[in-house]
Parts: C-alpha cells; sequence; structure tokens
C-alpha cells in the first residue's frame, strides 16, 4: 500500500479530517456520491443542500454515513432576503413575481422548446425561512458533523450547534461579512474571491483571502476562488489560510452529479467562458454562459431577485435536464465553474484529484519555491 503524504494545517484540527481541502456545497451538483468521495479520501465532504426537502436530506445522511465514518458537512442556504417572506409558501411566492415576467416567462418557453404544460416535480423545502428551518432541524437532530452557510449567516442557529458540537462554518466575499461570522463564533470561515464558481462576490481572491485573514484572526479561514490544484493550495497558504475550498476542480470526477455533456463544456473552456449571470437565480452566479443566461443578460427585462427569478425560471431550467433529448439540451444546463477553466482538463476519481492536489502542493512547498528563491 503506498505511503500516504502528510499535510496538515490548523484546519484540519478543528473539522477532524487529514488534509486541508474542503470541497463546496455545489448545490445540485455535491450529492452523496462525491461527498463520500472527499471524505474518504481525506478532505471535507459537502452536501449543497439547496435542491433537497427535509426528508430527501434526511435519506441523504444516512446514505453519507452507510459510505464513510469520516466527517463532512451540509451546505445550507441562509439569504437575508427569506427572512422577509416568512410564513409563505412557494406557490404563494409566485404571487410577487410580476405579470409581464410569467409572460416573459411563456415566450422563453417557446424560444428553447419547453412545452407550456411541462411543471416540474422537483420539491425542494429551502425556497422560505420556514423550509430552510425545516432543514436545519434535521442537520442538528442528525448531529451532522459540520454546517456550512453557502449564503447568509448562522447567528440564531449557532447555539444549538454548539450544544451538539457541530462545527460551523460561514462563507464571506469580504471582510464586512466575515466579521458577522466572526460575530456568530463560526468555527471556519471561508474567504471567496470573484474567481469562484457559483454565487460569489465582486473581489478577487488574491486581494481578499489575506484581507479576511487577517481581519478575523484566530479563527482558521480557507481560501476559494479559482483554486484547483496544488499550487492554488500553497498560494492559499502564502496568502495566511489555513486550507482550502473547492468546487469546480470536482466537476469531472464520476462522482459529481455532472452529465457527460456538461463535462465536454468545461474541457473545452477558456477562463473566459465562465461568467457572471443573475440569469438563472436572481443572484450574481458564476456559470458557463448558456442561451439562457444570454437572453436574461441582454435583456429586455432584468432577473428578478432571488428565490422569484429561480422560481420563474425552475420548468424551464428543470426541463433541460429532464427531456429525453439530452444532447440538444447539453449546452443550456446550469454549469456553474470557477475562471479556473482551463486547469479543469482531464477526467479524475474525487481521490486522484484530492491526492494531486497535496502531493503538487508539498512539492512546491518544500522544493519547488527554495529552488526558484534568491536571498542575498
Amino acid at each position: 500500500m503506498a505511503k500516504r503524504q502528510k499535510f496538515h494545517t490548523r484546519l484540519c484540527d478543528v473539522l477532524g479530517i487529514e488534509y486541508p481541502v474542503i470541497q463546496a456545497g455545489m448545490g445540485g451538483f455535491a450529492d452523496p456520491p462525491l461527498v463520500i468521495g472527499v471524505s474518504e479520501a481525506g478532505g471535507l465532504g459537502t452536501l449543497g443542500a439547496a435542491t433537497y426537502t427535509a426528508d430527501g436530506l434526511i435519506e441523504a445522511i444516512k446514505e453519507i454515513r452507510k459510505g464513510t465514518k469520516k466527517p463532512f458537512a451540509i451546505d445550507i442556504l441562509l439569504p437575508d432576503s427569506l427572512e422577509d417572506m416568512a410564513g409563505v409558501d412557494k406557490e404563494k411566492l409566485r404571487e410577487y413575481i410580476p405579470e409581464e415576467y410569467k409572460a416573459y416567462e411563456k415566450e422563453l418557453r417557446k424560444k428553447f422548446g419547453v412545452p407550456l404544460d411541462y411543471h416540474t416535480h422537483r420539491q425542494v423545502d429551502m425556497w422560505t425561512m420556514e423550509g430552510t428551518k425545516k432543514m436545519l432541524q434535521v442537520c442538528l437532530d442528525n448531529r451532522v458533523p459540520v454546517i456550512a452557510a453557502g449564503l447568509g449567516r448562522l447567528g440564531w442557529v449557532m447555539p444549538e450547534c454548539k450544544k451538539r458540537g457541530i462545527k460551523t462554518i460561514g462563507i464571506g466575499s469580504n471582510v464586512k461579512m466575515a466579521l458577522k461570522h466572526v460575530e456568530d463564533k463560526v468555527d471556519v470561515i471561508v474567504a471567496q474571491g470573484y474567481e469562484a464558481g457559483g454565487h460569489t462576490g465582486n473581489i478577487g481572491t488574491l486581494a481578499v483571502v489575506p484581507q479576511i485573514v487577517d481581519a478575523v484572526k484566530p479563527i482558521p479561514v480557507a481560501a476559494a476562488g479559482g483554486v484547483a490544484d496544488g499550487r492554488g493550495l500553497a498560494a492559499a497558504l502564502s496568502l495566511g489560510a489555513e486550507g482550502v475550498w473547492c468546487g469546480s476542480m470536482f466537476l469531472l470526477t464520476p462522482e459529481a452529479t455532472f452529465t457527460e455533456g456538461q463535462k465536454d463544456r468545461v474541457i473545452a473552456a477558456t477562463e473566459r467562458d465562465a461568467v457572471i449571470t443573475k440569469g438563472l437565480s436572481g443572484k450574481t452566479m458564476r456559470q458557463l454562459r448558456t442561451e439562457i443566461t444570454r437572453t436574461w443578460d441582454q435583456g429586455p427585462l432584468p432577473p428578478l431577485g432571488w428565490p422569484l427569478h429561480l422560481i420563474l425560471m425552475e420548468d424551464i431550467i428543470d426541463y433541460c435536464y429532464d427531456s429525453k433529448d439530452q444532447k440538444k439540451y447539453d449546452e443550456m444546463l446550469v454549469t456553474p465553474c470557477s475562471q479556473a477553466t482551463r486547469l479543469l482538463n482531464r477526467r479524475r476519481t474525487t481521490k486522484q484529484v484530492i491526492d494531486d492536489m497535496v502531493k503538487e502542493a508539498t512539492q512546491i512547498i518544500e522544493r519547488d519555491i527554495p529552488k526558484r528563491l534568491i536571498l542575498t
């Protein structure tokens, strides 16, 4: 048996993991197989709970625990906009969508070949504050090892997490948000740069990571945004982070919930193809451009806010996945991806991805940098 590479930081001690590599929540694309694969490989696997119901989350947690005895995380979305919708269910939320948007959605159905009578069967609880509280209660009742707030903050649930020994992760794309997580006393803070795939901020990784590291000491920080290999991990440590939070580098693994067509698109993409858009969820999101994103980015109506825009678009988005003519719709599928696209150039298992990252980072730190460094 090959000897395991040692690569340990304070982040590992806090989360109980072997390597300082946290897999991002990747809502909709990180299901139990990927979570199990990452945790078994020595990182922290994270389930993106945004596409689950409370009952589905219970089953997913059971599946993860059957597959691994190691720590894992559940990623929950808690955007501030939910607080304005307390007591409102999903169907009631539809009433907040303006009529001109409903009419435009019908035009888009015709444009993209989506039948007017098609309605998604996907059930999601995280549309409202009540639904999100149900999801959090599942996490608390099942004493999951780690809860991450992919959007928003965990302040009001922190006492219950502390009581149960559940570790917590907050994500910030600027110092102001990071300090809110400090106020909440989370265990780990992710400093996420603009280069990241999915929902992201507007400050570059190289700039935002050291600023957040300095602002939140002594809380350990994981760097995120365009980190896709060992060079990114080594750079994160140089910036003062204790590890990394990565999503895109797992997209090409067999364990990710990605079609082969989506993987082909990622491999073919350049760093300019991963664009920021509000055309899918109503929040700024980096993904490979599609006809759907072009339609909203170029008008005639601006996207609605989250979650109304996602509710408006969910039938069209889900039809692209459900259609039997999958090849026709492959280029329209939601494909979150960071700007590190040219580094995502081959299919590997999750274990290979993590092993390669750790091996490369070790070589850079121990050999490559000392060789290149000239001190006089």
